[in-house]
């Protein structure tokens, strides 16, 4: 029995997907299934004898790239789906990956399912690997930041960003050498504009950059240290998810 997950944020889609795997592909076994990136990359971790993954391109809170970035992609097979043909495109450019376009054909859906199921592991990770290469590198985000307050526009390298924290309506961002400035946006929305590095919402008033945490200590319900000596409280819901995300950095 091979057993699969399935991730999109639509759920009729989900439940079209489930049924034309119980019609045409009986010896599939779905596991779980995920409405969002947090959820699947959740549910990826907990199920480690995933075989097959369904993967929807968009999401609303990211994309399906984002979720591979943050799980072992190598210890299953994926299979793209998409409404979006130039999403579809996009994902199978670079290596000969499998994708289904939604509304998914009966046919396109068996095919697509032997030929994962008849790629040995090994040949699947090594299309993944250069697949997520290429995507990495026509993906990479910029360098610099332009941060907006009132007397200019600021720029400034992302590295160079240790921390931002939440002023209400503004949001404070701290740097590395000290300096500091006042931003008219939310943290919720610095948050969105620093998705694609390495940025981590662990708690509600403050977004930190992962390169800059130098330790993470059992006090107070949990907390990271800065480079920066400041000592930020994690919320507990984020408590699991960052253990493993610095676990992974070692």
């Amino acid at each position: 029995m091979i057993k699969a997950i399935l991730t999109d944020d639509e759920p009729n889609a989900r439940s079209t997907l489930r049924q034309e795997l119980d019609l045409h592909c009986p010896e599939i076994r779905i596991i779980g299934e995920a409405g969002s990136v947090a959820e699947a990359v959740d549910l990826i971790r907990k199920q480690a004898d995933v075989d097959l993954l369904f993967l929807d391109i968009q999401l609303t809170d990211g994309s399906g790239f984002d979720i591979l970035e943050k799980v072992d992609y190598q210890s299953f097979k994926t299979i793209f789906t998409t409404a979006y043909s130039d999403y579809a495109l996009k994902a199978i450019k670079f290596a000969p990956l499998d994708y289904l376009l939604k509304p998914i054909d009966a046919e396109e859906l068996r095919a697509a399912v032997d030929k994962a199921l008849a790629t040995q592991q090994t040949s699947f990770n090594t299309q993944m690997q250069q697949f997520m290469q290429q995507y990495r590198s026509a993906t990479s985000p910029p360098d610099r930041i332009a941060l907006a307050t009132a007397d200019g526009i600021h720029l400034h390298a992302v590295r160079s960003i240790v921390r931002l924290a939440s002023e209400g309506n503004y949001t404070t961002v701290f740097f590395e050498n000290g300096k500091k400035l006042l931003l008219a946006k939310t943290l919720k929305d610095m948050e969105e504009t620093l998705a694609r590095h390495r940025f981590e919402r662990i708690h509600k008033s403050h977004l930190v950059n992962l390169d800059h945490v130098q330790s993470y200590v059992n006090r107070f319900g949990g907390e990271v240290v800065m480079s920066d000596g400041a000592e930020l409280p994690v919320a507990q819901r984020k408590k699991g998810y960052l253990l493993q995300v610095l676990g992974g950095m070692g």
